[in-house]
């Protein structure tokens, strides 16, 4: 593989999908030639394992990693159960709860578990559409395991807005954004970052081996952190700003255009 990158790690929404939330069939192809070179390849996503719609699924190599919840969730290849799971311990989601409600008591808050999401009224429900397993309710005591807290502020999600956030939640959350509608709020741990590391400690892989390629403030890190950092050409500036090489739009499938340098 030219320049010795043996993964590449992508994005999903506003990445791998154009802006109808389909996977291009040119985009498809230039993954399997990707993985057909001997590249390893990553989807990591915010989204959890029920929103991938299986036709997204099916256009993506067999041989792929996962990982969902910002790298709450890792699957290895063909696995249907988690080989990393990061949940919040006892208490946090609470805490969290009340001190966002103490501090900004007009945001809308959702909770994502690993088998749906609870989303308190007042969330705007156009946000929720194509969630899987959505049940709309007040409050934080939730019994099953807490994967993410989302918090819809009625205002853009700038990464200045997530630093003020997680200064205000401190050590019990990890902070960014994955969109302009909502926060999204993990487990001490998660972040597409830490899981680019982790995937390639599993395959035995230096970060400066792997490629990165997302468009949301919660790809910045990654894109950093990887050898090679791309962003589309509808990444914001300040992702654009973290990338090594600007590609064309996910509209004008930027991973096949990324790949092909890659094998070229």
């Amino acid at each position: 593989m030219a320049d010795g990158y043996r993964l590449l790690a992508c994005d999903l929404d506003g990445t791998l999908l154009d802006s109808r939330g389909e996977l291009p069939a040119a985009v498809s192809a230039a993954l399997d030639r990707a993985a057909a070179a001997g590249m390893a390849v990553a989807v990591i996503t915010a989204r959890p394992p029920r929103d991938v719609p299986p036709r997204v699924r099916a256009g993506i190599p067999a041989a792929a990693y996962w990982a969902h919840g910002n790298g709450a969730l890792v699957f290895r290849p063909g696995q249907r159960l988690p080989s990393r799971q990061l949940v919040f311990g006892a208490g946090a989601v609470g805490r969290i709860h009340a001190v966002l409600g103490a501090r900004r008591p007009g945001w809308a808050l959702a909770f994502d578990l690993l088998d749906g999401t609870v989303v308190q009224p007042g969330f705007p429900a156009e946000l929720t559409r194509g969630w899987a397993g959505v049940e709309w309710r007040g409050g934080a005591e939730l019994a099953r395991a807490v994967v993410k807290v989302l918090a819809c502020p009625f205002l853009p999600c700038d990464a200045e807005l997530v630093d003020t956030v997680q200064d205000m939640v401190g050590e019990e959350a990890e902070v960014t954004a994955s969109g302009e509608h909502f926060l999204e709020l993990g487990p001490r741990g998660t972040g597409k970052h830490g899981v680019l590391a982790w995937i390639a400690a599993d395959l035995g892989l230096l970060t400066a081996q792997t490629v990165a390629v997302g468009d949301g403030l919660n790809d910045r890190d990654m894109l950093r952190l990887a050898g090679l950092g791309a962003a589309p050409a509808n990444a914001g500036a300040p992702v654009r700003a973290a990338a090594d090489r600007i590609l064309p739009s996910n509209d004008e499938h930027a991973v096949a255009h990324l790949v092909d340098q890659l094998l070229g």
